[in-house]
């Protein structure tokens, strides 16, 4: 009897199905989003989520570039056989000096700021439109922040988890924007923004400590930075 053989799948070919499964559920949550966040904000309210969420381009710049550099480097390394934990630990270091530094600028700059993008509302939006922009732009830079994780997963020919865990932060973040249209129908701008975006700033987060927890010993010089 001939024995049967399992079709293995090309790893490319595993990344880019999952790659296309990923933007589909991201694609999907945003447009079925829509329907229950107007729901609990109500239009006017809604419009000022929308452009909030714009600001979401702005600070995919938290990374300072890290993130296209550190897989340059690990794909280098990685060819070569050699260790690039050291690198991933300065990398981490880099991205939380960056957090700390724009989110104290943006804790002085909020209500200026807001007061410039948030300019067509009633007197009740723009007299919360700073903690509202200070609120959005901390979840972004988080967001921003985190896309070094996915960055590193390519790098090692992990895209596929990448795909994974940003598939599953906005589907996350779907369920809790559900909950909060049962829960709590009259839920503020801040309640939906933290509800969205919350788990797709914090999984990365999550997934960077751990590999910084890997890398603890690794010493790292200045040349690495």
């Amino acid at each position: 009897m001939r024995k049967l053989r399992l079709v293995r799948i090309p790893r490319h070919l595993i990344i880019a199905a999952s790659s296309w499964l990923s933007k589909i559920i991201i694609a999907g949550v945003q447009l079925v989003s829509v329907k229950f966040l107007l729901e609990i904000l109500g239009e006017e309210s809604y419009a000022v989520f929308t452009l909030l969420t714009g600001l979401l381009v702005w600070f995919s710049i938290a990374d300072i570039g890290i993130g296209s550099s550190l897989q340059n480097y690990i794909s280098e390394l990685k060819a070569d056989r050699k260790s690039y934990d050291a690198y991933i630990k300065a990398a981490i270091h880099i991205l939380f000096a960056s957090l700390i530094i724009l989110s104290s600028t943006l804790f002085f700059l909020s209500d200026k700021l807001s007061s410039l993008y948030l300019t067509s509302f009633s007197d009740e939006l723009k007299n919360n439109s700073g903690s509202y922009f200070f609120i959005a732009s901390i979840l972004f830079i988080f967001i921003g922040v985190g896309s070094v994780v996915y960055k590193i997963l390519f790098a090692e020919l992990l895209g596929w988890k990448a795909n994974i865990i940003n598939a599953l932060s906005y589907l996350l973040g779907f369920l809790d924007v559900v909950a909060i249209h049962y829960l709590m129908p009259d839920s503020s701008i801040t309640f939906a923004l933290v509800a969205l975006y919350a788990p797709v700033a914090i999984l990365p987060i999550i997934y960077i400590s751990f590999r910084y927890i890997y890398v603890l010993k690794t010493k790292v010089n200045f040349n690495t930075y």
